[in-house]
């Protein structure tokens, strides 16, 4: 292959600016708020935490008009489009149905829930207000993951026979992962790597995993094999105690892919010839926004979706998302893991 297909990439002059909302003021809407600011013309309008003092020196920071510690106070502005969810994952049903059930649009940060059920209350409750609600899976916008879609839709990979990824990250002093509700590393950081696996293969029909728990019996390392419905594999390892660069590569019986590190944001991809000497053709993610910058992308769709009339993101659907947090889960039972 001489030449990789150029990525779409979903540009701010697309669609008009939504009037936002932000729930919960901690480091992941403090990121999103940051991105959008720099890299386009979204409106931040208001920002809500239950925690005391927190949205104000949020507010402040990031120059948004106004704050509040209800997050009922905020979704009665007339003046808002839409709601990013940032809150903590055992919180984000009930902050959810708070926004969707007043109107709102609701972008709710990965993991959707830690529950099952709950994402599929969250999904069906935006149905039924005509809302669109999409779970914060920002890697799926990612320029590198588009030329991965293109080439397995044009054939160019072949047969997917094989999909590898790791995330090990040494997250033992990040206290809300090992706080009950606070997300868990197999959910908060295991969602990546399995996401991933399902971006080529779906949803396997046969999982096995072990790990090693926390002292307070939450998980702390997840190595998992799962198997498809054609014959496919994948298997990943997920470390909360150990670091690693995080790498991701996908096999298929005409060629394969590696994927920059970190492999969920904004880096690179390479086509690989089969054969040992096979060529090599790599795309480099030269739009300098890096890292968690990355979020970007997926407000762009956003608001397109929004205008578009959209209730669920095409690139990331209700059932990928439900199908996602049901592996999860299905992995963490496996090692034994506590959620709550």
């Amino acid at each position: 292959m001489h030449q990789l297909p150029q990525p779409h990439i979903f540009h701010d002059s697309e669609s008009r600016p939504l009037r936002w909302g932000i729930f919960g003021a901690g480091w992941i809407s403090d990121a999103m708020v940051k991105t959008a600011k720099k890299n386009s013309h979204q409106d931040f309008v208001a920002v809500a935490s239950r925690t005391p003092n927190k949205a104000e020196v949020f507010a402040h920071k990031w120059n948004l008009p106004s704050f509040y510690t209800s997050y009922e106070e905020l979704v009665n502005r007339d003046d808002i489009d839409a709601i990013y969810i940032g809150t903590l994952p055992s919180d984000r049903l009930e902050v959810a149905l708070i926004a969707i059930n007043a109107g709102k649009h609701v972008l709710i940060e990965k993991p959707i829930t830690m529950d099952l059920a709950a994402a599929e209350e969250i999904y069906r409750a935006s149905k039924a207000k005509k809302v669109l609600a999409v779970e914060a899976m920002w890697t799926r916008f990612l320029p590198q993951m588009d030329i991965a879609r293109q080439l397995l839709s044009n054939g160019d990979l072949g047969e997917i026979e094989l999909v590898i990824s790791n995330f090990c990250q040494a997250n033992l002093e990040v206290p809300r992962l090992f706080t009950p509700g606070g997300g868990n590393p197999i959910i908060d950081m295991g969602i990546y790597p399995i996401a991933f696996s399902q971006q080529f293969l779906g949803e396997p029909e046969e999982i096995h995993a072990f790990g090693q728990l926390h002292q307070n019996q939450i998980d702390e390392e997840t190595h998992a094999f799962m198997r498809y419905s054609n014959g496919a594999r994948s298997n990943f390892v997920l470390s909360a105690r150990t670091g690693l660069p995080h790498w991701a590569g996908v096999s298929g019986t005409k060629g394969a892919l590696t994927f920059g590190t970190p492999f969920f944001t904004p880096t690179s991809i390479t086509f690989h010839e089969p054969g040992f000497n096979g060529t090599q053709t790599s795309w480099i993610d030269n739009l300098d926004i890096p890292e968690h910058e990355g979020l970007i992308h997926q407000v762009h769709a956003f608001a397109q979706y929004v205008e578009q009339g959209l209730l669920e993101g095409p690139l990331y659907t209700h059932n990928d998302s439900l199908s996602n947090i049901k592996t999860v889960l299905e992995i963490g039972n496996l090692i034994g893991t506590r959620y709550k």
